[in-house]
């Protein structure tokens, strides 16, 4: 763009030599004031060109600055993506080390409720056994009562009283 405006600059500076050796060699007026005018349009042409390659170089620095601006949010913006993919594979790390959690004290507990209900299981052959035993005791104790009754207590003597409840 500056080359065209070099041109330009050239070509007017040219034109207006070239009107100023017209004028010096006695060429018609007419022609004279056709050259001058020639001369303010190219010279207008040429501030034209000037206004336009600031206001081109003012939007060049604009744009360069708006390109700074978008390449710092850019990098801040990456640097927050590269915090959340970390903080998201942590997070999966815990995700999976309370699923292991999980799956072990469920185990555990499958267990533990198996081995209590064997227990439990074992608390009720106990209890049918010792109510067993109890009566297998009541039913001894009645005979050993009876035996003895016939062997020679006498008949004022009070029969024997029995506990079912008494530890043998």
């Amino acid at each position: 763009m500056t080359r065209i405006v070099t041109r330009t600059i050239l070509a007017t500076v040219s034109l207006i030599l070239g009107v100023g050796l017209l004028s010096l060699c006695g060429c018609e007026n007419s022609a004279l004031e056709e050259a001058q005018q020639e001369a303010r349009r190219a010279k207008a042409t040429v501030s034209t060109l000037e206004l336009n390659i600031a206001k081109g170089q003012q939007e060049i620095s604009d744009l360069k600055d708006e390109l700074s601006i978008v390449r710092e949010t850019r990098d801040e913006l990456q640097k927050q993506a590269d915090q959340l993919v970390q903080e998201r594979d942590q997070a999966l790390v815990l995700a999976q080390q309370a699923e292991q959690v999980i799956t072990h004290l469920s185990t555990r507990a499958s267990g533990q409720n198996s081995a209590t209900e064997a227990l439990q299981k074992e608390v009720a052959e106990l209890k049918a056994l010792v109510a067993d035993q109890a009566a297998l005791i009541e039913e001894l104790q009645k005979g050993a009562a009876t035996e003895a009754a016939i062997e020679g207590a006498s008949l004022d003597d009070p029969p024997p009283v029995v506990d079912p409840n008494r530890d043998l």
